[in-house]
C-alpha cells in the first residue's frame, strides 16, 4: 500500500512538472508610439534557438521547455526587450527613431539598426545641430564626418558651404552629395531656408552598398536629412527658442601699412610723400585702419524658433515657425528668412498609414554687388577698399580753422589721396532686394496588406522663386567738400524671375521576414522625377528721373543683356535591393537600378548601376562572445557603382540654333552647337572595406579604405578649330580616388552624474588623373594655374617657380623647368607642376562634450591640410609698383633697396608676375564651436505647472583659426582668391523654454 501511494504521488509529481516544464504562453507586442501592433516581430528564448513571431494582429504564442525563461523580443527598427516569461504578456517597443543615434535611414524601405548596415556611413545627431547659429545647416557637418569637406567660402549670410565627400570624382560634373529630406532630392538653393532646428538627424552614406540603390544621383555620396516628427500618445508641446548675438571678422593673415609705416615704403623707394601729407599725419595723427573701418565689428544677429507637437492614438504632428535675421560685414550683405514646417501622420487603420510633409520658406536677402561680381576687382568693393585704400585717407571729410584745428565733417564719399569713390556712396544711390520663396512638400501612402509586406507610395515636390529686383539712381555730378568730383550717371533697372520645380514620384513594395535564425528584406520599387525651371532678366539704363525707374523709362536696351531660358529633364528608374542575415552575424546586401535620363541621346540613355556587400559581425561568434573587453568587432566588404549626369546640360547632346551676328541690317540664324549623340553617363566604381571596434565599454574605432574610379567623365573636348566649334560635351577620361578614413570616440568619464567624451577623425584621399581624350595625356587649363596630366592629381598647381631676389641687383629670379636659375619669366617654357593642390589631401576633425548634471560644453574643431589658393590680393598689395596708388602690406617694408640685402621682394620698378610666390598654405585648424548651456533642474519647473524644461546657452562659432594663409581667409573652395569675403566670429547668447 506505502509502495503504491508513493508511486502515485510521484507519478503527480512528475507530471505536474512536465505540465510546467512544457507550459504555454502567449502574449502580444505592440508599438510604444501609437499603441499598433507589430507584425513579425522576433519573439526568442534567450540561449536556445526556439521561438517564433507575431501574427498580423501583433499576437504570439510560444511553448517553453524551461521554468522562468527569459525572452528577447526584437523587431526591425525597434529597441530590443528581454524580459521574464509569463503566462499573459503586454510587450511595448520603443521605436529607435526615440534614440536616432542608433537607428538609421539609408535608402528607400524602413530605418535600419546602425549595426546591421553592410556600406560606411556616418551619422551626425541632434546634438551637433543644437550648435548651429548661421541660418545654413550644412556648417554643423564641419569637422564631424571622417572624409567630408564642408568648406564655407564666405561670410555672407546667404551663401552656401562647399560640401564634397572622398575627394574630386568629377571635373566639369557637381562634386556635390545627393540631399534626401525625407525621402525626396532637395537641391543647395533649398539649404538655406531650410530650418536647422527642424532636422532630427543627418545621416552620411559613402560607399556603394549605401549609396548604389540611388544609382545616377550618387556618385558623390548621399547625405539623408531626417526631420523632427510628432509622436503618437504624446501630450502637446510647445517650445520656444531665442537667440540674439553679433558677428565680427575671423583674423587676418595679412596686415596692411599704417601712415608712418606707408610713408616710410615711399621713402623707401624714392617715391616720397608731399610735405602736406606727413604734416598731416604727424600733427594731427591720420592713421586709418581700414578693415576696421569698412568691416563691422558688431553685426547684429538673431533667431527666434517656436514648436509644435503632440499625437493622439491615431495621428501625430509637428508645427514649427523660425524667424531668423543676420547682418553681413560689409554694407549690403543681410539676410531675413521666415520658414514654416509641418508633419502630419496618420494611422487610418492597422493596414494603413498617411502622411505629409512640407517646408515652406522666404528669404529676403542682400549680396554686396561689387563683391559678388566675379568680372573684376572693382575699388567700391569694401574688401577690396579695406586693402587698397591709403592709410592718411580719412574716412570723413575734414577742414582747418584759422588756429589750424582740424574740424571734422561729414562722411567721406570720396576719398582725397586714394581717390577711391566709397563703398557707401553707391550703395546710397541704389535699391537691390533679392528674394527667394522655396517649397518642399511631400505625401505618403503606407499599405501593410499581410505580416511583413509594405507598400508605400511618395508624392513630392521641390521648387523655388528667385526675384531680383536693381535699380540704380541717376544723379548730377558731385563735388564733395574736400573738392573732389563724383561723376554723374544716369540711373539703370534691372529685373530677373527664375522658376524651378521638380516632381518625384516614388512607388516601393518592401517584404521583411524573420525565418527562424534567417532575415531577409526584399524591396523593389520605380521612381520618376520631371524638372523644369523657366527664367528671364530684362536690363534699360538711361533713366533720368529716380521716381520713374522703369524699365520702360531707360533711353537704352541692348538685346545682348536680355536674358530668356526654359529648360525640362525627365529622369525614369527601376531599382531592387536585397538583405539576408543569419542570427545577426552574417550578412549579405546586393542592389540594382537602371535610370534614364532625357539628357543623353536615345540610344545611349539608360544606365545599369549596381552593388554588392558583405559583412561578418566577429563578435558574436562563439569564440569572442564572452571576450569581456570586446565589445563589438566587424569586417565589411563592398563593390559597386554609381552614376553622374549632372555634368550634362539638358540639350547637350542635341545639335544647336542660335542668333547670329546682324546681316544687311537684319538677324540671322547660326549653328552654335556641335550634336553628339554617343553622349551619356559618367559612371563612378567604388569599392569598401570596413573595420568596426569596440573596446572596454569606452572606446569605439571605425575605419574605412576605400578606392573610387571614374570613368566616361562628361567634359568639354576641344575641338579642331576647323570645325567651326571651340569646344563640345563628350565622354573621356577617368580618375581614381583612393584613401582612408579613421574616427574614435572615447568615453572618458561615464558616470549617473557625469558624462565626458572625446571624439576625432580624419581622412586622407589621394586623387590621380588615369585618362584624358584623344591620345593626350596633358591639357593646360587656360588663365587657372592648372593644368590636367594623366599621373597627377585634379588640381594640381602648374606654374613656374620664383626664386626669390639678386641681392646684387634687386631682380626677380625664377627657376626654369630644369631647376636652373633664370631672370627670364616664360610661362609657357618653364611652368611645372608644384606638388601643391588646391584639394586638401588631409581632412579631418575632432572635439569634446562634458556634461554634469544640467552643465555641458561642447568644442568642436575642424582642419584641413596639404590645401593651397593662389592670393590675386597680393598681386596688389605686394607689388612696388602698385604701391604708390594702393595700400601695401607691412612686407613691402622689407623691400630690396641696396647691393647685398637679402630678400624675396624685388626693387621698385620690377613686374612681378602670376608664379608661386603668390600661392599661398590654406591649410588651417579652427575651433568650429563652443557650446556652453545650463539646463535647469525639473523639479524647479514642478512648481511652475505650465514650464516641462528650461535651458539657457551660449555659442561662439569661430572662435579662433590657426593657419599661415596670407590672405582674410583660408576657407573659400577655389584656386584663386580675390579679395574675398572672410568668415564670421560669432558670439550668440539664448534661452529655450518647453511648454
Amino acid at each position: 500500500m506505502e509502495k503504491r501511494l508513493m508511486t502515485v504521488v510521484a507519478g503527480l509529481a512528475l507530471s505536474t512538472s512536465m505540465a510546467f516544464a512544457q507550459s504555454q504562453i502567449s502574449g502580444k507586442v505592440t508599438a510604444s508610439e501609437d499603441g499598433s501592433p507589430i507584425i513579425g516581430a522576433s519573439i526568442k528564448v534567450v540561449g536556445t534557438n526556439t521561438g517564433t513571431v507575431t501574427d498580423i494582429d501583433g499576437n504570439f504564442m510560444l511553448t517553453l521547455q524551461k521554468p522562468n525563461a527569459e525572452l528577447e523580443i526584437s523587431y526591425i527598427g525597434m529597441v530590443s526587450k528581454r524580459l521574464k516569461a509569463s503566462a499573459k504578456m503586454n510587450v511595448l517597443l520603443d521605436s529607435e527613431s526615440q534614440s536616432l543615434e542608433q537607428v538609421i535611414i539609408t535608402g528607400y524601405g524602413a530605418a535600419k539598426k546602425l549595426g546591421s548596415v553592410v556600406g560606411a556611413i556616418s551619422n551626425v545627431g541632434e546634438k551637433k545641430l543644437q550648435t548651429i547659429v548661421t541660418p545654413n545647416f550644412t556648417d554643423a557637418l564641419a569637422g564631424q564626418v571622417s572624409g567630408l569637406s564642408v568648406l564655407t567660402s564666405a561670410g555672407d549670410p546667404s551663401q552656401s558651404a562647399s560640401i564634397r565627400l572622398r575627394g574630386v570624382n568629377s571635373i566639369n560634373s557637381s562634386n556635390q552629395p545627393l540631399f534626401i529630406l525625407d525621402g525626396s532630392p532637395i537641391s543647395s538653393s533649398f539649404f538655406s531656408t531650410l530650418n536647422p532646428s527642424d532636422i532630427a538627424n543627418i545621416t552620411v552614406l559613402k560607399d556603394a552598398a549605401s549609396t548604389a540603390i540611388y544609382g545616377s544621383r550618387a556618385a558623390n555620396g548621399v547625405i539623408v536629412i531626417t526631420s523632427k516628427q510628432g509622436k503618437y500618445n504624446e501630450s502637446v508641446q510647445m517650445t520656444v527658442k531665442a537667440q540674439y548675438g553679433i558677428s565680427t571678422p575671423t583674423a587676418d593673415g595679412t596686415t596692411m601699412m599704417n601712415s608712418e609705416q606707408y610713408i616710410q615704403f615711399r621713402d623707401l623707394i624714392g617715391q616720397p610723400v608731399s610735405d602736406n601729407i606727413r604734416n598731416l599725419v604727424s600733427k594731427y595723427g591720420i592713421s586709418t585702419n581700414w578693415r576696421d573701418e569698412l568691416l563691422s565689428s558688431s553685426a547684429p544677429t538673431s533667431d527666434i524658433n517656436a514648436t509644435l507637437q503632440g499625437g493622439g492614438q491615431t495621428m501625430n504632428y509637428y508645427l514649427s515657425f523660425n524667424h531668423h535675421e543676420q547682418d553681413g560685414l560689409i554694407e549690403q550683405s543681410n539676410m531675413r528668412r521666415s520658414t514654416l514646417a509641418a508633419r502630419i501622420n496618420a494611422r487610418l487603420n492597422k493596414f494603413f498609414k498617411v502622411g505629409y510633409s512640407s517646408n515652406f520658406g522666404v528669404q529676403d536677402y542682400a549680396v554686396n554687388s561689387a563683391w559678388n561680381d566675379d568680372s573684376g576687382i572693382y575699388l567700391n568693393n569694401p574688401l577690396v577698399a579695406a586693402r587698397m585704400a591709403l592709410p592718411y585717407d580719412a574716412p570723413y571729410y575734414y577742414s582747418f580753422d584759422d588756429n589750424g584745428n582740424m574740424i571734422k565733417g561729414d562722411r567721406a564719399a570720396k576719398l582725397l589721396y586714394s581717390g577711391i569713390t566709397m563703398p557707401w556712396w553707391g550703395i546710397s544711390k541704389s535699391d537691390v532686394s533679392r528674394k527667394r520663396v522655396t517649397l518642399n512638400m511631400s505625401l505618403n501612402e503606407q499599405l501593410t496588406p499581410i505580416e511583413g509586406l509594405t507598400f508605400t507610395a511618395v508624392q513630392s515636390l521641390f521648387g523655388y522663386d528667385y526675384t531680383l529686383d536693381g535699380r540704380n539712381l541717376p544723379y548730377d555730378k558731385v563735388t564733395t567738400p574736400m573738392g573732389q568730383t563724383i561723376a554723374a550717371r544716369s540711373g539703370s533697372v534691372q529685373t530677373n524671375f527664375s522658376r524651378y520645380y521638380a516632381y518625384t514620384l516614388t512607388h516601393t513594395a518592401e517584404y521583411r521576414k524573420n525565418f527562424g535564425n534567417h532575415y531577409l528584406n526584399v524591396l523593389v520599387g520605380e521612381e520618376t522625377r520631371l524638372e523644369k525651371s523657366k527664367g528671364f532678366g530684362a536690363y534699360s539704363q538711361g533713366q533720368t528721373d529716380e521716381r520713374r525707374l522703369l524699365l520702360t523709362a531707360g533711353t537704352t536696351m541692348n538685346p545682348a543683356s536680355q536674358s530668356d531660358s526654359r529648360e525640362k529633364v525627365v529622369a525614369n528608374s527601376i531599382f531592387g535591393n536585397v538583405e539576408y542575415n543569419y542570427l545577426e552575424k552574417y550578412y549579405v546586401y546586393g542592389s540594382l537600378r537602371r535610370d534614364g535620363s532625357s539628357k543623353f541621346a536615345p540610344d545611349h540613355r539608360w544606365g545599369t548601376f549596381w552593388s554588392a556587400g558583405l559583412k561578418w559581425d566577429a563578435k558574436k561568434e562563439n569564440f569572442l562572445k564572452n571576450v569581456s573587453w570586446l565589445d563589438a568587432l566587424s569586417l565589411s566588404a563592398n563593390y559597386g557603382t554609381t552614376g553622374n549626369d549632372s555634368g550634362a546640360g539638358a540639350y547637350d547632346y542635341y545639335g544647336l540654333f542660335g542668333n547670329g551676328s546682324n546681316y544687311n541690317g537684319e538677324g540671322s540664324i547660326t549653328i552654335s552647337q556641335a550634336s553628339n549623340y554617343t553622349l551619356t553617363w559618367e559612371t563612378v566604381s567604388k569599392f569598401n572595406l570596413g573595420l568596426n571596434i569596440g573596446l572596454f565599454d569606452r572606446l569605439n574605432l571605425e575605419a574605412n579604405y576605400y578606392i573610387n574610379k571614374t570613368s566616361d567623365m562628361l567634359m568639354d573636348i576641344p575641338y579642331s578649330m576647323t570645325t567651326g566649334f571651340e569646344s563640345g560635351a563628350g565622354n573621356i577620361g577617368a580618375m581614381t580616388n583612393k584613401g582612408f578614413e579613421l574616427s574614435a570616440n572615447l568615453d572618458l568619464i561615464k558616470t549617473k552624474d557625469i558624462r565626458w567624451t572625446l571624439s576625432a577623425n580624419v581622412g586622407y584621399n589621394k586623387n590621380e588623373i588615369t585618362e584624358l581624350f584623344a591620345g593626350r595625356d596633358e591639357y593646360v587649363i587656360a588663365n587657372t594655374g592648372l593644368k590636367l596630366q594623366v599621373g597627377h592629381p585634379y588640381g594640381e598647381f602648374y606654374s613656374v617657380r620664383y626664386a626669390g631676389v639678386d641681392p646684387r641687383t634687386g631682380e626677380p629670379m625664377y627657376y626654369d623647368k630644369n631647376g636652373n636659375v633664370t631672370k627670364n619669366y616664360n610661362e609657357e617654357e618653364n611652368s611645372v607642376f608644384l606638388g601643391k593642390n588646391r584639394y586638401a589631401p588631409w581632412i579631418g576633425g575632432f572635439g569634446t562634450n562634458f556634461t554634469w548634471k544640467g552643465l555641458s560644453i561642447i568644442a568642436d574643431f575642424a582642419w584641413q591640410s596639404g590645401k593651397y589658393m593662389t592670393v590675386n590680393d597680393n598681386y596688389f598689395i605686394m607689388n612696388a609698383n602698385q604701391g604708390t596708388s594702393f595700400n601695401q602690406s607691412v612686407e613691402m617694408l622689407n623691400i630690396w633697396t641696396h647691393p647685398g640685402q637679402i630678400t624675396d621682394i624685388p626693387a621698385y620698378g620690377y613686374d612681378i608676375q602670376f608664379d608661386d610666390h603668390l600661392l599661398s598654405d590654406a591649410s588651417f585648424l579652427r575651433m568650429k564651436t563652443l557650446t556652453v548651456q545650463y539646463e535647469l533642474p525639473k523639479k524647479w519647473m514642478a512648481a511652475t505647472r505650465c514650464l516641462k524644461g528650461a535651458k539657457v546657452f551660449g555659442i561662439a562659432r569661430n572662435l579662433f583659426t590657426i593657419t599661415d594663409f596670407k590672405g582674410y581667409d583660408p576657407e573659400p573652395d577655389i584656386n584663386l582668391v580675390q579679395f574675398n569675403y572672410p568668415n564670421t566670429r560669432q558670439f550668440v547668447i539664448g534661452a529655450e523654454l518647453t511648454f
